[in-house]
């Protein structure tokens, strides 16, 4: 090796200690830790190899719908969702007394003696048990279905001889029938499949000698 070249090497190894370089892997982390504490933020590791396991569980697939050929008016519902049947039971309920305290409010809004006052109040009172009705709507599909299927009207309001809100119920309601009808035949599926070893008429049994 010549004298320029040893020389060289002397000099950079000077410059390394000079710097005071890490010269190992684990050197170098340490020294991103002291680092990271002088700045105030240190952060727990998580080890790779801990005993967590990873799973995944898809949510609900829902199918979209356009609302009168209105691309504004899309609504997205889980068809296959049998939570609708109770949701609907418990709703239906609530809206029947709704539409009867709709009924007496609006034959007091008729009488002819009723004050500009009276009819603000009636109009109020109209006006909550609408939105009431409509969170209720909302509440069986499990979607804000209502603002996009009333189209500005009341719920109350006639609707092809029946109230508005009967009307979108029975509208979207029949489009659960054909994949909860699936549903219910894979259940059963699953359910003759999982007892079938306990009702299998070849199964042998126990016979005294």
């Amino acid at each position: 090796m010549s004298e320029s070249t040893s020389k060289l090497f002397q000099e950079e190894g000077t410059k390394e200690e000079e710097l005071n370089l890490p010269s190992t892997e684990e050197e170098v982390k340490e020294e991103v830790k002291e680092e990271v504490k002088e700045e105030g933020e240190v952060k727990e590791e998580v080890p790779a190899d801990d005993d967590i396991q990873d799973i995944v569980i898809e949510g609900a697939k829902r199918k979209r719908f356009r609302i009168n050929g209105d691309n504004d008016k899309i609504i997205e519902l889980d068809t296959t969702d049998l939570g609708i049947s109770y949701r609907l039971q418990e709703a239906y309920d609530r809206l029947n007394k709704m539409m009867e305290e709709v009924s007496k409010t609006l034959k007091t809004e008729d009488d002819e003696d009723v004050s500009d006052e009276e009819i603000r109040e009636i109009n109020s009172a109209l006006k909550k048990l609408d939105d009431s009705m409509k969170q209720e709507i909302d509440y069986i599909f499990d979607y804000p279905v209502s603002e996009k299927c009333c189209e500005g009207g009341s719920m109350y309001a006639p609707k092809n001889g029946m109230y508005r809100y009967e009307y979108i119920i029975d509208t979207l309601s029949a489009l659960y029938e054909n994949d909860l009808n699936h549903e219910f035949r894979l259940m059963k599926q699953r359910i003759k499949e999982r007892t079938k070893r306990f009702t299998s008429p070849t199964k042998k049994k126990y016979r005294p000698k």
